[in-house]
C-alpha cells in the first residue's frame, strides 16, 4: 500500500518556503495539521489506527466546536490500534483522508469493539461538517446505520482536489481501543462472516459444555461440577457480549444491558472460580483458612450482581470495573495454586484442571493487559484469547472426563463392597440364627414348664431374655431380608392375584392381633375381580408388616385397610392404603423415616421399638415390585400408608 503525506504548499518563492519550514519546525509537533492519508481501492481495507490523532478530554467537557478550532493540541497516536486503557475521560480522534476515484465506492468505518458505550463521528468536507453519526452498544440497533454486531459507518469520501476530515469522540467504561477500519461493505460482510462462524462453533461448544455439566450436577450433586457449570454459563454471557452477538440476538433496543450484563456475568465467573477452589480436596493446613476466603468471596458476589444491576447507568465508570477484574485474576491464581497442590498430592482430574487454569489465566491476562494500558491490542488478540479459551475448554472437558471416570470407579467398588457387605450380612446372621432361635424357644419352654416353681425375679430376667432374644431374632432376620435385597440373586416371582380376596386373606391373619388390642379392622374395597401382577408373598410381607407397626403404634380407634384403582406411572395400577388413629409420627421423624435403623425417639419406652429395617424392606422391596410407597402422618392423630403398584409389570 502507498500511503502518500501531502503538507500545504505555496507557490511563492523558495525563500519565503525555506522560511515557512523553518517556522513550522519551530512549533510544538503537537499543533502541525494532520496528515492527509490519500488511499485507493486496491489498498482497502486500511487500518486507520496508525494515523489517527487523538486528544484526552479528562472532564467531557470539550464540544465539537472546540475541537475544531486552532488551540487544540493533537498529539498523533503511535500505535496500530490506539489502546487508551480504562479511564473517565472522554478521548477524541482525528483524521483526514483523501482518495482516488472512490466517490461510487460503498464505503464503510468499521470498529471492531463490540462493548464501546458511545462513539460520535462528525464529517467534514474541507471544514464545513456535513454529517453527524453516533454508534456503540448503548445505541438502539434500529437506530444504527448498519445492524451489525460491532460499530460500522457509512462513509463518503470527498469529491477530488477536496479532502474529508474525521473528527469522533469515544467514550467507555470498559476500555478504550480504537481498532477503526477503512473498507467497503461487500468486503466487511465477507470478513465477518468468517468471524461469524468461528464465534457460533465456540459459542456451541460452551452451550454443550454447559448442558454435559448441568445434566452431570444434577446427577451427583458434586460441588466441583456446579463450580465448573456456573463457569460455562457465567462465560457463555460473557462470551455473547464480549463479540457483540448478545446485543444483536436477545437485548437489541436496550441503552445499558451490555454494561449490566457483562459485569453480572463477571459477578458469576468469580463466584464459579471460588467454588471450584473451594470443590478442591487437597490437604493443607492453610485449607481451612482458604477456604473461609473463598466462601466469602463466593456469597459477597451476589451482592456485588445486584449493585451492577440497579446502579443508575451514568454512575458506571472503571471505578466499578476495575476491582471485579482484579478480583477476577487473584481469584484464579489462588485457585491454581490450589488444583497444583491437589494435582501435586496425586489427583488425574486436578492436572487437567491446572492445565485449563493456565489457560483462561494466560486469556484473561491477555485481555487485562490492554484494559489496562499495559499493551497495545493487537489485531490478533480477540482470536488469540478465543484460541485459548478454546483449549481451556477441552482441558475442563478432559476434567469431567476424568471425574466421571473416578466416579465410576468408585460406582464399581461401592457395589463391590456392597456385595461383600451383603454376602458377610448373610453368612454371619445365618451363624447368629441358629444360637438366638434355640436361646428363645428354650427360655419360652422354661417359663412354660415351671412358670409356677420360678420367683419373681427369676421370672422378670427370663421376660427380659425373651423380649431381648425375639428382638435380636427378628434384627437377624431383617438382616437377612436386606441382604437378599441388596445382592443380585433378588428375583420377584410375580404372578396374577386377585386383589380382593387377597386382601381378605390379609384381614383375616391380622384380625386376632387387632382384636387383642380392642381396635376395630376396617375396610373399604372399592372394586372387585381386579388383579395385579405382583409376588404374592413379598406383597403379604409388606402389608403385614406395616399393619403391625399400625397396631403397635395405636392404643385406640381403628385401623382402615382400603384399595383403589388408579393411574400409576401414567398407566394403570392400585393403590393400598393402611390408616391408623394412633400416635403419628413428629416432622422430625418423617424426615428420616426410610433410613436404615431409624426409630422414634420415646424416652417413656424402654423396650426396643422395633429394629428400624422394618419400612426400608418394605421401600426397597416395594421398589423391585415396580411399585413405590409413600405417607401422611400427624403427631398425636395418625398416619397413612399408600402403596402404589402397577396392575402389569412391563419388563425391559
Amino acid at each position: 500500500m502507498t500511503l502518500q503525506p501531502q503538507y500545504l504548499t505555496s507557490r511563492h518563492s523558495s525563500l519565503a518556503s525555506l522560511f515557512l519550514a523553518l517556522a513550522l519546525l519551530l512549533l510544538p509537533a503537537s499543533l502541525v495539521f494532520a496528515a492527509e492519508l490519500n488511499i485507493t481501492q486496491n489498498q482497502l481495507p486500511v487500518n486507520l489506527g496508525p494515523y489517527l490523532d487523538y486528544f484526552e478530554d479528562p472532564d467531557r467537557a470539550y464540544s465539537i466546536e472546540q475541537m475544531t478550532s486552532d488551540t487544540i493540541e493533537w498529539q498523533r497516536s503511535t500505535q496500530n490500534i490506539p489502546t487508551l486503557g480504562m479511564s473517565k475521560s472522554a478521548h477524541w480522534f482525528s483524521i483526514v483522508l483523501s482518495g482516488e476515484d472512490m466517490q461510487d465506492e460503498n464505503l464503510v468505518l468499521a470498529l471492531d469493539n463490540p462493548v464501546m458505550d458511545r462513539v460520535e463521528f462528525y464529517f467534514f468536507n474541507d471544514d464545513t461538517l456535513v454529517r453527524t453519526s453516533i454508534v456503540g452498544d448503548t445505541i438502539p440497533v434500529s437506530q444504527l446505520d448498519y445492524p451489525y454486531r460491532i460499530p460500522v459507518i457509512r462513509f463518503e469520501i470527498a469529491e477530488e482536489a477536496q479532502y474529508s476530515k474525521i473528527i469522533f469522540r469515544a467514550t467507555s467504561s470498559l476500555g478504550v481501543e480504537i481498532p477503526l477500519i477503512l473498507t467497503t461493505d461487500s468486503l466487511l460482510a465477507e470478513s465477518q462472516q468468517h468471524i461469524l462462524v468461528f464465534n457460533g462453533a465456540l459459542l456451541a461448544t460452551f452451550l454443550f459444555c454447559l448442558v454435559i455439566t448441568v445434566i452431570l450436577t444434577s446427577y451427583t450433586r458434586d460441588p466441583l461440577l456446579f463450580g465448573i457449570a456456573l463457569f460455562f454459563g457465567s462465560g457463555t454471557i460473557f462470551f455473547l457480549i464480549q463479540t457483540g452477538l448478545g446485543r444483536i440476538w436477545f437485548w437489541p433496543e436496550s441503552v445499558d444491558a451490555n454494561t449490566r450484563i457483562s459485569l453480572i456475568s463477571a459477578t458469576g465467573l468469580v463466584a464459579s472460580l471460588c467454588l471450584v477452589g473451594r470443590a478442591l480436596q487437597f490437604e493443607n493446613r492453610y485449607r481451612d483458612s482458604i477456604n473461609i476466603v473463598l466462601r466469602f468471596l463466593t456469597y459477597s458476589m451476589i451482592p456485588l450482581a445486584l449493585y451492577y444491576l440497579i446502579i443508575p447507568f451514568d454512575q458506571f465508570s472503571s471505578d466499578n470495573v476495575i476491582p471485579i477484574m482484579v478480583i477476577g485474576l487473584l481469584v484464579a491464581f489462588a485457585v491454581l495454586i490450589m488444583a497444583s497442590v491437589t494435582a501435586i498430592q496425586g489427583s488425574k482430574a486436578a492436572i487437567y484442571l491446572v492445565t485449563s487454569w493456565i489457560l483462561i489465566i494466560l486469556a484473561y491476562s491477555t485481555f487485562l493487559a490492554y484494559k489496562f494500558e499495559i499493551v497495545e491490542r493487537a489485531a490478533s488478540s480477540s482470536i488469540i484469547g478465543e484460541a485459548l479459551a478454546i483449549a481451556a475448554v477441552v482441558s475442563l472437558l478432559m476434567v469431567m472426563g476424568e471425574f466421571i471416570r473416578s466416579k465410576s470407579d468408585e460406582l464399581i467398588n461401592a457395589r463391590t463392597e456392597t456385595k461383600a457387605k451383603a454376602d458377610f450380612l448373610k453368612n454371619v446372621s445365618k451363624e447368629f440364627l441358629t444360637p438366638v432361635h434355640l436361646i428363645l424357644a428354650n427360655s419360652k419352654r422354661l417359663m412354660a414348664a415351671h412358670s409356677d416353681e420360678l420367683d419373681n425375679p427369676t421370672k422378670q430376667h427370663m421376660t427380659t431374655v425373651i423380649k431381648q432374644s425375639d428382638h435380636l431374632h427378628n434384627l437377624i432376620n431383617d438382616l437377612l431380608e436386606m441382604a437378599e435385597l441388596e445382592s443380585d440373586s433378588f428375583e420377584p416371582e410375580f404372578e396374577l392375584v386377585e386383589v380382593s380376596q387377597f386382601l381378605d386373606e390379609i384381614r383375616n391373619t391380622m384380625s386376632p392381633s387387632i382384636m387383642e388390642k380392642g381396635l376395630q379392622l376396617e375396610t373399604n374395597f372399592a372394586s372387585a375381580n381386579l388383579f395385579v401382577q405382583t409376588d404374592r408373598s413379598r406383597l403379604q410381607h409388606i402389608l403385614i408388616n406395616i399393619i403391625t407397626n399400625a397396631i403397635k403404634f395405636t392404643e385406640k380407634g381403628s385401623i382402615l385397610l382400603a384399595y383403589k384403582a388408579i393411574y400409576f406411572r401414567r398407566r394403570l395400577g392400585i393403590e393400598i392404603s393402611i390408616e391408623d388413629t394412633g400416635c403419628g409420627m413428629s416432622e422430625e421423624f418423617q424426615q428420616i423415616l426410610f433410613h436404615e435403623f431409624s426409630r422414634e425417639e420415646d424416652d417413656t419406652q424402654k423396650d426396643p421399638q422395633g429394629t428400624g429395617l422394618g419400612l426400608v424392606i418394605v421401600k426397597r422391596m416395594l421398589e423391585r415390585l415396580g411399585g413405590e410407597i409413600t405417607f401422611e402422618s400427624q403427631q398425636n392423630a395418625g398416619s397413612r400408608f399408600n402403596i402404589r403398584l402397577p396392575l402389569r409389570i412391563v419388563k425391559d
